[in-house]
């Protein structure tokens, strides 16, 4: 995922500049709120743990919700591919004002020691005052 900033003006093929007055697809205050940190944890001998973001969305919003515009170059039209499980999981509205959303897994067993967590803060705040 992308930068806000960047992500509001270039599309998902990170090249082609969007026209700000065309439509966004996808559109919404949902969609355009997307969580975009990344991280990276690593464990005591310093190896970067693999983070799976693949089979995190409920299976039936991928095969029934989410789907890229119907045309080859999608991806200059569209700011963020909507296909993207990290994106789907995002969409579904929580229920309640406190939540937590799937971002990944880690498919290896942990032994017990000290781990790192890196955070990178993608998301563009200043616009608001976040």
């Amino acid at each position: 995922m992308t930068n806000s900033k960047v992500g509001r003006y270039v599309a998902a093929d990170k090249v082609t500049r969007l026209d700000p007055d065309a439509p966004a697809y996808p559109c919404g205050l949902v969609a355009k709120s997307l969580f975009n940190d990344t991280f990276e944890i690593y464990d005591m001998a310093g190896t970067n743990l693999t983070i799976d973001n693949k089979d995190i969305a409920w299976q039936s919003d991928v095969d029934n919700k989410f789907k890229n515009l119907d045309q080859p170059d999608w991806d200059k039209i569209q700011w963020t591919n909507v296909e993207n499980e990290g994106f789907i999981v995002w969409m579904r509205t929580a229920g309640l004002p406190n939540f937590r959303k799937l971002y990944g897994k880690l498919n290896n067993d942990l032994s017990e020691g000290t781990y790192t967590l890196k955070i990178f803060n993608n998301y563009d705040v200043q616009s608001f005052g976040g």
